[in-house]
C-alpha cells in the first residue's frame, strides 16, 4: 500500500513529533511557518486556510530534508536561505549571523532620532548588510558605508543589497587595526553590533547558534570582552566630528563596563537603553 500523501497539516504533525524534545512549541510553530512561506509562498493566514491540500511530491520531499536537517539543529533560516528584517527581504547563510530582533531595535532607535537628517554613516561589522541596507531605506538622505573583517560576508551584503536596489559602500576591513577605512572621515555616525559574547558562555548557548553561525561574529576572549567597543570608540574619536554619534549593541551584562569605556574614551551624554526584553541591550554616546 502506498504511503498517504503529505499535506500541510501532516508535515506540521511530522515536524512537531520529531521535533519535540528539541524545540518549545511555539518554536516549532514558528518553523512550519517559515518553511511553508518560503516553499509554497504562502502567506501566514493562508497555511490553515490549506492544510488539507495535497502537497506536490518535490515540496513533500523538501519538507522531509528540511524536518531532517532541524534534528540536526541548523538554523531554519539557512535552510531557506533567507529571513526577514524589518520592512527588508534579506539573503543569509553561515557566512554571516542571523539577523535578530534586537538588532531591529538598534535600528529604530537611530531611525526616529535621527529621521531626515543628511548623514554620513558608518555600520561596522555589518554581516548580511542589514543595519547599513535598513539606515539607507529608513534614513533616505543618509550616505551610508560598511565594513565587515570577512569577505563572504562583503558578498552576502552586496547580494542583498544588489537585491534591494539599495546603494551602499562595502569595503573589507578590521577594526582592531590601527587604520581607519580608507576615505572615511567626518562622520555624523557610527553604528555597530560586534561580537560581544565571552568565550565562556558558548557553553551554556544553543546548538544552532554555536554549531553553524560564525564564531568570529559572535565570541571574544573572556579576559577581553570590551575588544571591539575599545576599538570602535578609539576609531570614533578619530573619523567622527564634533557632536558625531555612536549608537551600539551590547552583552545585557557588560551596560555599566560599556558606558564607563566610551566616557573614559572622551566620549559624553551616554544612554543605556533596553530591548522590549527588559535587557540592556543599545548604547548611545556622543563625540563633543
Amino acid at each position: 500500500m502506498a504511503p498517504p500523501a503529505s499535506t500541510i497539516q501532516s508535515i506540521r504533525e511530522i515536524i512537531k513529533k520529531e521535533l519535540l524534545s528539541l524545540y518549545p512549541d511555539r518554536e516549532i510553530d514558528s518553523f512550519v511557518d517559515i518553511l511553508c512561506q518560503h516553499r509554497l509562498d504562502l502567506r501566514r493566514h493562508e497555511i490553515g486556510m490549506r492544510k488539507h491540500e495535497i502537497l506536490m511530491p518535490p515540496d513533500a520531499e523538501w519538507f522531509r530534508e528540511a524536518i531532517s536537517k532541524l534534528k540536526k539543529n541548523v538554523p531554519v533560516q539557512y535552510i531557506t536561505g533567507d529571513t526577514e528584517f524589518l520592512d527588508l527581504h534579506l539573503k543569509v547563510s553561515p557566512a554571516a549571523l542571523i539577523p535578530r530582533p534586537e538588532t531591529e531595535e538598534l535600528v529604530k532607535w537611530i531611525i526616529e532620532e535621527q529621521g531626515g537628517l543628511r548623514f554620513k554613516i558608518l555600520d561596522i561589522g555589518t554581516g548580511t548588510g542589514c543595519i547599513a541596507l535598513s539606515l539607507v531605506r529608513g534614513l533616505p538622505m543618509a550616505s551610508v558605508s560598511a565594513t565587515d573583517l570577512s569577505e563572504e560576508a562583503l558578498d552576502l551584503a552586496r547580494d542583498n543589497s544588489r537585491k534591494l536596489g539599495i546603494n551602499v559602500d562595502f569595503m573589507l576591513h578590521d577594526i582592531r587595526t590601527e587604520k581607519a577605512p580608507e576615505g572615511l572621515s567626518r562622520l555624523d555616525l557610527i553604528v555597530s553590533n560586534p561580537p560581544y559574547i565571552p568565550a565562556g558562555e558558548k557553553e551554556s548557548m544553543d546548538a544552532n547558534v554555536v554549531d553553524y553561525e560564525p564564531a568570529s561574529a559572535l565570541f571574544v576572549p573572556d579576559d577581553d570582552p570590551l575588544v571591539y567597543y575599545r576599538h570602535i570608540a578609539a576609531m570614533g574619536k578619530d573619523i567622527l566630528r564634533p557632536g558625531g554619534l555612536l549608537y551600539l549593541e551590547i552583552h545585557e551584562n557588560f551596560g555599566e563596563q560599556v558606558i564607563e569605556l566610551l566616557e573614559n574614551s572622551g566620549f559624553e551624554k551616554t544612554e543605556l537603553r533596553r530591548d522590549i526584553n527588559g535587557k540592556d541591550r543599545m548604547v548611545r554616546a556622543i563625540k563633543p
